[in-house]
């Protein structure tokens, strides 16, 4: 697997990422992360920081998962944000439900508020702003999500292209249109 995520990583660094290596890991998992799967946990400890070149998507690494993290975003933006915007204990049971059941993975603030994350049946999906928990699955394994990274296949997955690799406008026009 760990030449998985180098191949991974260096195809993101070719799309102009910004990578960094890891970081000591003797304090153990965090907390977020222990009920992932041991390739995601894996995944997250392979760097310190994997973002995209202007600094609007990010993997989170597993510094980020950390409580005395430091940085604009909490690796469970998402989930705070939709518990404050909650209007009813059940609404926010709801959320709580959900975000139990799904690691976030990778943020984006490029296009709104954006996530990747994976569900605890290892099903990578995303979901955005403003009902982060209307998720869609995107890869029915983390792995093919590293896979595809790696392979870069033409225009396969608009929502992932758009998230890793800049395809700003993911409605693939025709051009001359």
């Amino acid at each position: 697997m760990p030449e998985l995520f180098r191949s991974a990583a260096g195809s993101l660094q070719e799309a102009g990422w910004t990578f960094e290596p890891p970081t000591s890991m003797e304090n153990g998992v965090p907390s977020p992360l222990r009920a992932a799967p041991e390739t995601v946990i894996r995944w997250a400890s392979s760097f310190s920081l994997l973002s995209s070149s202007d600094e609007t998507v990010w993997f989170l690494s597993r510094d980020d998962y950390s409580t005395g993290a430091e940085g604009a975003f909490a690796w469970n933006e998402c989930e705070l944000l939709s518990i404050q915007a909650a209007t009813t204990d059940d609404e926010a049971v709801a959320v709580s439900r959900f975000w139990r059941r799904h690691a976030p993975i990778l943020l984006s603030v490029r296009n709104g508020y954006e996530y990747l994350a994976v569900r605890d049946d290892g099903a990578v999906v995303h979901g955005s702003e403003p009902e982060f928990e209307e998720a869609v699955v995107v890869f029915s394994h983390f792995e093919d999500l590293l896979r595809y990274t790696t392979a870069r296949p033409a225009r396969r997955d608009q929502v992932v292209d758009s998230l890793l690799f800049g395809a700003a406008d993911v409605t693939d026009p025709t051009p001359g249109d």
